[in-house]
């Protein structure tokens, strides 16, 4: 990155000397006052340049070419270069007939020609701009696939075989007794639990009601061994279950309310979740109260999620997290 950096800023100055050789004086500078007068000059046109180089990079691109505006990019990119074309016919008269008082510095450059280099420059300037970008965009996704690979090893090497435990939650199903069915129930549960997170879990993508179906799972799990005291509410509703999001995106914030939520016996304790699919977009709430005296930072849990929302959503996800009242509260919204 420190080399990217200054190879651009070499780039620059070496245009810079080309405006400077297309802006040559057609008379010589022989004096003192006529080599300060020429420097000032000098100064005033590196600003003027470097501001079209600017405007171009911080404004132009990321608002138009990012967007993929193209016809937008191109009108206003001749716009920022006829206006440094039009200042660098001007600034002249300005340096020497009001402020400095003595003889313009006549150039054998004309109109054309500034625009000509100035467009050639900011052109360049752009494809610099998004072969850096596409280069960072690149490198961070080498980075995510070196990661995932490293979690996938972690993630084998510490798998137990899921085969064996299947067996072994069968066999413990089929011990407890017909009349028990709490306990029937929360271990059928538990097996698709377990299963969603080893097998239909593993994708990049999955369908919102299958998402949802362990979302239900999961709370229908943990309200069985809550105590009574605890009051859980789940709602749920959507257009179109088949829209696609990512695995466990929500589960972060679900776990994180169920380990901090307030466990007084003479205070109101409760978890309401509500998601909400329409036209696409996917709105999710999850609010528990919680004990002043006791921490809800929610830990490495909650900084993996906004670090996968980041990576996977980066614009078009938002969310707010917020403590008030004794109520800890989560809100996401997606666009998918």
């Amino acid at each position: 990155m420190f080399f990217k950096r200054y190879t651009n800023y070499l780039l620059f100055f070496l245009a810079y000397i080309g405006a400077l050789i297309i802006e040559k004086p057609t008379y010589s500078v022989n004096t003192v006052q006529a080599c300060f007068s020429y420097l000032i000059t000098i100064i005033v046109h590196f600003c003027v340049f470097g501001c079209m180089i600017w405007a171009n990079n911080a404004f132009v691109i990321p608002n138009l070419l990012e967007k993929r505006l193209f016809g937008w990019y191109v009108a206003a990119l001749i716009g920022v270069v006829i206006a440094y074309t039009v200042l660098n016919g001007h600034y002249n008269h300005f340096i020497h007939g009001v402020l400095l008082h003595d003889k313009p510095i006549e150039t054998s450059s004309g109109f054309w020609d500034n625009f000509v280099y100035g467009l050639c420059c900011s052109v360049i300037a752009s494809m610099l701009y998004i072969t850096q970008k596409w280069a960072e965009r690149e490198e961070q996704v080498k980075n995510i696939q070196i990661n995932q690979l490293q979690t996938e090893l972690k993630y084998l090497r510490s798998q137990i075989n899921p085969h064996f435990l299947f067996n072994g939650l069968n066999t413990i199903y089929g011990s407890i007794e017909m009349s028990n069915s709490l306990a029937r129930d929360m271990m059928v549960q538990f097996s698709d639990l377990l299963r969603y997170n080893l097998y239909e879990g593993d994708v990049d993508m999955i369908e919102l009601d299958k998402e949802v179906k362990y979302l239900e799972n999961y709370v229908a799990l943990q309200k069985a061994r809550s105590n009574e005291n605890m009051q859980v509410s789940l709602k749920v509703n959507f257009q179109n279950g088949g829209v696609k999001i990512a695995p466990l995106i929500f589960m972060a914030f679900v776990e994180n309310a169920f380990k901090y939520v307030s466990r007084g016996d003479s205070s109101v304790n409760s978890i309401t979740i509500e998601l909400n699919e329409n036209a696409g977009k996917v709105d999710f709430t999850c609010d528990n109260t919680y004990d002043e005296a006791e921490s809800v930072a929610g830990g490495i849990g909650l900084t993996n999620a906004e670090r996968r929302l980041e990576l996977l959503y980066k614009d078009r996800y938002s969310l707010e997290i917020k403590k008030e009242q004794n109520i800890y509260h989560v809100h996401l919204t997606l666009s998918v």
